[in-house]
């Protein structure tokens, strides 16, 4: 009867594919590898690979990759991580960056850099207007200038006109996401802007167990960025008249309703604190009443921010919804969006997962 059986042991160095080969000389050389993401998109790939060993056809040890041969500029580099039988493809993206590191008493080392296909949004810079378009047909036009698709499920209101004026595409989409409170990132060559409620509902969920699979965890609840009201004004440019929106807290209730929001906990403890948004000046009434909305939500997510790390979690990616266990009835529970993932592979300490999450809510201490 075959043995069934989980192993003991699996490797969990890093897979590395360079133009859809596997290069195993990459796993053998690798030092450190560091991925990371965050919600205004850009993945970025920072690698140290030992730089001298055997090659093929030569007697000596040989300098290694950076002859062109296996790693060059504008390369394409897929990594996946965990364990074989488990593993996901965490980054695709190209090289931008080579560095040799040499230091007395020590092997030379080669430093590789790459990045996502967002790349290319971040390197072109652009003065242009576009007339009459929604936050998701300024996404939709950008993807079409750099050849790809875009899904944006943004809600949002309609502009007369909006000026991108000497920033890169990639600089613009985010400060247009930030207004809607919204996250910006690619995935298989498609530009997502995505609400963050939209994006959660389609990403995974991860439990994580304080003890088990989580190795280290710090969650704090902070009321000092909280506030109970925003409000945002600005003048009509058709009825000439003056805007004054308000957001208060029934615009975070459907991401707090496992508990007490930073809203409520804010006005129990202190009273009212509402604030003004000043550094854009909306010309219509649904443009106030958005940005508002968003303003608020952004400042609510932060209640409960948390930073831990994982035994390697290959699963877990920006958008991800985790559930946290054994962390005290306030923190436990389900509802932390993860705002930042760095996924850590080294000789010392193997793979392990650096991740940023926040939630709008804590649960009852009793």
């Amino acid at each position: 009867m075959p043995d069934t059986r989980e192993p003991l042991y699996e490797s969990t160095v890093p897979a590395f594919h360079v133009g859809g080969r596997e290069r195993h000389e990459l796993g053998r050389d690798v030092l450190c590898l560091e991925i990371e993401e965050d919600v205004a998109g850009l993945k970025r790939l920072r690698c140290t690979l030992g730089a001298i060993g055997p090659k093929a056809g030569e007697r000596d040890e040989q300098p290694l990759y950076l002859d062109g041969d296996i790693l060059d500029f504008g390369t394409r580099l897929e990594v996946a991580m965990g364990p074989r039988s488990t593993s996901r493809t965490v980054f695709a993206g190209k090289v931008s960056a080579l560095e040799l590191a040499m230091q007395h008493g020590r092997d030379p080392e080669v430093r590789v850099f790459a990045e996502d296909k967002l790349m290319d949004l971040r390197m072109t810079r652009r003065f242009k207007t576009y007339e009459d378009v929604s936050e998701a047909d300024l996404a939709r036009e950008i993807a079409n200038q750099h050849g790809i698709s875009a899904q944006a499920d943004v809600d949002g209101p309609t502009y007369k006109m909006v000026q991108q004026w000497n920033q890169s595409d990639l600089a613009f989409l985010r400060e247009r996401a930030r207004r809607l409170a919204a996250d910006v990132w690619i995935e298989d060559d498609t530009l997502h802007v995505a609400a963050r409620d939209k994006r959660g509902a389609n990403a995974g969920r991860v439990t994580l167990i304080q003890g088990n699979d989580l190795l280290a965890v710090e969650v704090r609840a902070d009321l000092a960025h909280q506030r109970t009201k925003q409000n945002v004004s600005g003048y009509d440019d058709e009825a000439k008249e003056s805007i004054a929106e308000e957001a208060s807290s029934s615009a975070v209730s459907s991401e707090a309703s496992g508990g007490r929001s930073g809203i409520d906990v804010l006005s129990d403890a202190f009273g009212e604190r509402p604030t003004f948004r000043v550094r854009d000046v909306p010309l219509a009434g649904e443009q106030a009443t958005a940005w508002a909305r968003a303003e608020l939500l952004a400042r609510a997510r932060r209640f409960v921010c948390v930073r831990g790390i994982t035994l390697g979690t290959p699963t877990l990616a920006v958008g991800s919804v985790v559930k946290l266990e054994r962390v005290g009835k306030m923190f436990e529970g389900d509802g932390y969006y993860v705002t930042h993932v760095t996924h850590c592979y080294d000789t010392q300490d193997g793979y392990r997962t650096h991740f940023e999450a926040e939630r709008a809510w804590i649960g009852s201490a009793s």
